[in-house]
């Protein structure tokens, strides 16, 4: 008897935990590359999209400012390796990257070329796209 309410206790911590992993990685917008980084951390993705618009917001202060098309970005963590990857290409004064649009903006401080920008991406592991100057 006693055993098999050890068991179904058991069996309920393990469902559990699959669901939660569900939820993790389908509706919190975590993938795999998540799981490297310590797994689920609740992906606080209103604290990342209030990150973005205060990104977006000093890129308008520039000049020179570039849109760049990211495939593969999958969470937060791609889109942060995105940012990382193009805030050290010599020019780039700051970076945003949005996962919804699947793209990163720069403000340059410079001139910087579009194939730095691109290299920066795919060695960050991502497919870059399209770059497109805007004021």
């Amino acid at each position: 008897m006693i055993a098999t309410i050890i068991l179904g206790i058991c069996i309920a911590a393990l469902f559990g935990y699959g669901i939660y992993n569900i939820y993790c990685n389908f509706f919190k917008g975590e993938a795999t590359c998540c799981k490297s980084e310590g797994g689920c951390s609740g992906c606080p993705m209103k604290k990342a999209h209030e990150n973005y618009r205060t990104r977006v917001e000093a890129i308008e202060k520039f000049n020179l400012k570039k849109t760049i098309d990211v495939d593969g970005m999958t969470c937060e963590h791609c889109v942060n390796n995105v940012i990382k990857a193009l805030e050290h290409v010599d020019g780039v004064a700051i970076a945003a990257a949005s996962l919804e649009k699947q793209s990163a903006e720069v403000a340059l401080e410079r001139e910087t070329s579009d194939e730095a920008l691109k290299e920066a991406i795919k060695k960050a592991g991502y497919k870059p796209g399209n770059v497109l100057a805007f004021n």
